[in-house]
């Protein structure tokens, strides 16, 4: 179940790689081939919560079957797409069913093995999640530019198929429930609608100015309204399709939050500085992945550690220390300059990369270790949505401050006074070293003039921006780390 959860991040990991190949490929344009990524995650984050429901009334075993199947089916056809159009129809269904599988593999993990085996199993399966996302943007890469953006989907399609029949066969978890007859369908499609709207919301915000769009505003409205509905409809009915009050267990309600936390910061720098490295640098994808490889190799490290520091600390106490670790790791890449080099990014991805499994691990033993056994498959879902939704406003939330803090920056620069830049010894220096000294007064060489300095001012501008956003998330992990402590040790089962 690990290794098919292994190859269902995979395929999340391999297509940002293969991007520019899709859209050629397909012949799509850049906010259409967007949705290639978008559409999975909305149908992705419907799928966490309601995998709690799917698996009680499936079993976990025909669950998960289901999900590889479907998994693999999708992917063969998101291989053969031959439209834009059939591309995101196919690749929400590849993540609506590669979604059910980290929630049963976690669900496996706290009813199958004793509490004293539950973490070595973490680990082992933390390393697993972590090779995915070390290995996913490199995998893509070359297979789109050595065979084809197609096997992108094609390679991970046999693994997924061989993996759910040898679980189906192999393995007998549990006896389904008989809730068929009790299915939640408004919970359903409330659930659908405010999750679906909200990513939505999150992806595509950017692009149409937020709430200057009328679409955005409806689909805010949406949101919010089923938000409300389906909070009130899961507290209230007596079969809830999500049981949200699990959410009253102060260890799963305080690591949900925690979790939450650890996705914005972890995947918002990882997205983060490589748009700026390619920014300022004005280099190819391939080089960018060189310079910040590293982190995903570090993540994979940290799963080692954590074991390591278990023999000398509790869980609540390495979780700080993973939390303080990834503050220093992202408040140091928060004084970055436009003249980036590789060395100057490797120390703080290594750090920031060792604290991946240090949270992550204590977090999902303390809160899932902590509930009864019948109440571990809806929670399972729950705790991986709230990862996901994490990193997903991490990410939208640093591209928009991002673009942002540049067009701030910017105008500050353009504002300054000539003898305000006069005084400043370090703009001099750059303007002397960039401009060359036979240019002349001609038109065409002040043309050229403008745009080395427009150049110089926007590469500025978006290093005072990373370095806000860097520096503000290193302060929101330090702010984090004392909440562990908040989190009860978990009694003898």
């Amino acid at each position: 179940m690990t290794i098919g959860m292994f190859f269902s991040l995979i395929s999340v990991q391999n297509i940002g790689a293969a991007y520019r190949h899709i859209q050629g490929g397909l012949g799509a344009a850049p906010d259409q081939v967007s949705w290639v990524i978008t559409s999975f995650l909305i149908a992705e984050v419907i799928m966490l919560p309601l995998s709690g429901w799917l698996s009680r009334a499936m079993s976990l075993r025909t669950f998960f079957f289901m999900c590889s199947m479907g998994f693999s089916v999708a992917s063969i056809f998101c291989g053969l797409a031959w439209s834009i159009e059939s591309m995101i129809f196919f690749r929400v269904f590849q993540g609506f069913f590669g979604g059910g599988m980290m929630p049963a593999m976690f669900s496996v993990m706290f009813t199958l093995y004793p509490q004293k085996e539950q973490q070595i199993v973490a680990i082992f399966t933390g390393v697993i999640a972590t090779c995915a996302a070390a290995l996913g943007p490199h995998m893509g890469g070359w297979i789109s530019d050595e065979i084809g953006w197609r096997f992108v989907f094609f390679i991970t399609m046999p693994f997924s198929f061989i993996i759910g029949i040898a679980v189906y066969k192999l393995a007998d978890f549990d006896k389904k429930e008989y809730l068929w007859d009790k299915i939640d369908f408004i919970g359903i499609i409330l659930a659908a609608l405010f999750l679906g709207t909200g990513l939505a919301i999150l992806e595509e915000g950017r692009r149409e100015y937020w709430f200057e769009s009328n679409v955005i505003c409806i689909l805010f409205l949406i949101f919010i309204i089923s938000f409300i509905l389906f909070i009130i409809r899961e507290i209230t009915t007596k079969n809830p399709i999500v049981d949200i009050r699990v959410f009253l267990n102060r260890n799963f309600l305080i690591c949900t939050i925690l979790v939450f936390i650890w996705g914005f910061i972890i995947f918002a720098s990882q997205y983060i500085l490589p748009v700026y490295i390619a920014r300022v640098r004005e280099l190819d994808g391939t080089t960018v992945a060189s310079m910040v490889y590293i982190m995903g190799f570090s993540q994979v490290a940290s799963g080692f550690l954590a074991l390591v520091l278990f023999k000398f600390f509790n869980r609540r106490t390495v979780a700080f220390i993973g939390f303080i670790m990834l503050a220093i790791g992202t408040w140091m890449q928060g004084f970055m300059i436009s003249e980036i080099g590789t060395y100057e990014i490797i120390l703080p991805q290594i750090i920031r990369g060792l604290s991946a499994q240090l949270i992550f691990l204590p977090l999902v033993l303390l809160s899932l270790g902590d509930l009864e056994e019948n109440k571990i498959k809806n929670a399972s879902g729950l705790y991986s949505l709230m990862g996901r939704l994490g990193s997903a406003i991490g990410i939208a939330l640093s591209n928009t401050l991002f673009e942002y803090k540049i067009s701030t920056s910017y105008d500050s620069f353009t504002n300054l006074s000539s003898q305000a830049i006069s005084k400043s010894e370090v703009i001099i220096g750059k303007i002397k070293h960039i401009i060359p000294q036979y240019l002349d007064n001609s038109p065409e060489n002040m043309k050229m003039l403008m745009q080395i300095l427009y150049k110089l001012a926007t590469n500025e501008a978006s290093a005072i921006a990373f370095n806000q956003i860097m520096l503000l998330m290193g302060i929101l992990a330090f702010i984090a780390a004392p909440l562990i402590y908040l989190v009860r040790g978990l009694k003898k089962k």
